[in-house]
Formats: structure tokens, C-alpha cells, sequence
């Protein structure tokens, strides 16, 4: 089994907020301008390609 250690700081916990405060903001001004389709689609889109960003980085089991 792989042991993987992240340290988190202060500044990286600050970072993260402001960059998911700043996918909500936009993702709310598409829902706002567009059409909410088109939020929906780009949230899920997003979510996919964390979700695959995270399974393609993670240590094998």
C-alpha cells in the first residue's frame, strides 16, 4: 500500500476557496446570462475532470 502525505497550509486552503468561490461566480453568471442548461452541463463537465484528474493522479492500488 502507497502512503501519500499532503501538507496543507493556510495560503493553500485560501487559494482553493477563492478558486472555487471563482467556478461558483462563473458558473452562476452562465446560469444568469445563458441558460441554466448550459451551468448544469458545465458543473457536471467539471466535476467529471476533477474526478478523472484525481483517478489518473492517485497512486495505484
Amino acid at each position: 500500500m502507497h502512503l501519500l502525505q499532503i501538507q496543507l497550509t493556510g495560503k493553500g486552503i485560501l487559494v482553493g476557496l477563492g478558486l472555487l468561490l471563482g467556478v461558483i461566480g462563473v458558473l452562476a453568471l452562465v446560469w444568469w446570462l445563458v441558460s441554466p442548461g448550459y451551468a448544469i452541463a458545465a458543473g457536471i463537465g467539471l466535476i467529471l475532470l476533477v474526478k478523472g484528474l484525481f483517478a489518473l493522479l492517485k497512486p495505484s492500488e
